[in-house]
């Protein structure tokens, strides 16, 4: 009987100590009011939303694709493509027939501005005098070729 009464208090003692160790292989936190998860949570990264920027210009103001403004669009993250847009029509002021040399000049004037990056593209129709730019085929190809129309304003359609 002595062995009994000696044994009752130890495995009451030995069950308390098993129940303490089993509440802390849980990983619970001691401090109740603690509300700290176990595990690390990622916070998702949200993505960047591209979009597309428009710059017009006309034969007498590029002011809008200046080397200034392209590059600062290029540096922005959240732009995608640069489109530069004519407005108007570019044409030689008197008739002597300068239309061509125009339309020299305006692929020597946009063609270092689409070499900053392949981000900047042309949009639009580029009208110019009639005629003209098939003087200048390759000049034409250049304009198509960056995504521009060329006179299609002139197009007849059936």
């Amino acid at each position: 009987m002595k062995k009994i009464k000696i044994l009752i208090p130890i495995l009451l003692l030995l069950n308390v100590i098993a129940f303490i160790s089993c509440k802390n292989d849980k990983n619970e936190p001691d401090d109740p009011l603690d509300k700290t998860p176990n595990t690390p949570v990622e916070t998702p990264v949200e993505p960047i939303v591209k979009v597309n920027k428009e710059l017009y210009f006309s034969q007498k103001d590029i002011t809008q694709i200046s080397f200034d403004t392209l590059n600062k669009y290029l540096a922005m993250d959240n732009i995608d493509t640069i489109f530069m847009i004519p407005q108007g029509t570019f044409a030689s002021p008197n008739s002597l027939g300068l239309g061509y040399l125009y339309f020299k000049l305006a692929r020597e004037n946009l063609e270092p501005r689409t070499d900053l990056s392949p981000r900047i593209r042309g949009k639009g129709d580029y009208v110019t005098d009639p005629g003209h730019p098939s003087q200048a085929l390759e000049d034409s190809l250049w304009f198509v070729s960056k995504g521009w129309t060329v006179n299609k304003v002139f197009a007849k359609t059936k």
